[in-house]
């Protein structure tokens, strides 16, 4: 019995070594949709009636999705694209491009200023930082 508890122990602390405590708190919605707001292109963020809306993702995930869209042509797709957003770091994917990670300019500024209200070090970034949505499903 005694081995029994000793290997279980072990395995749970092998298990949870890799592990990652996230913050209690994490972005607004509020301020990850202006992280994708600010993650469009020039030329995107020129469409008429341009505005981005929560979606639900399709399984649990640790991610804050969002669908941006514009008024679009008569046949056209309304749909510019869809993101995730990382609440705990402010990090920007594409949630539909596997594993892609937008950078630009404009979002590394804003980046650097939400990361600043969640006192988010640069060490506990590298911590905390993941890869996008879509890349654990490979």
């Amino acid at each position: 019995m005694k081995r029994v508890f000793v290997f279980f122990l072990t395995w749970l602390g092998a298990t949870t070594a890799g592990a990652v405590d996230l913050p209690r708190h994490g972005i607004t919605s509020d301020q990850a949709m202006a992280l994708v707001m600010a993650s469009l292109t020039a030329q995107q963020r020129r469409l008429p009636r341009l505005g981005a809306e929560p979606s639900s993702p399709q399984c649990p995930s640790r991610f804050l999705f969002f669908e941006v869209t514009w008024e679009g042509t008569p046949n056209g797709s309304v749909v510019v694209d869809n993101y995730a957003v990382d609440p705990y770091t402010g990090d920007v994917f594409s949630s539909v491009m596997s594993c892609y990670e937008v950078k630009n300019k404009r979002l590394e500024a804003l980046q650097a200023q939400v990361r600043a209200t969640l006192h988010l070090t640069q060490a506990k970034y590298k911590k905390l930082k993941t890869n996008g949505p879509l890349c654990d499903l490979n």
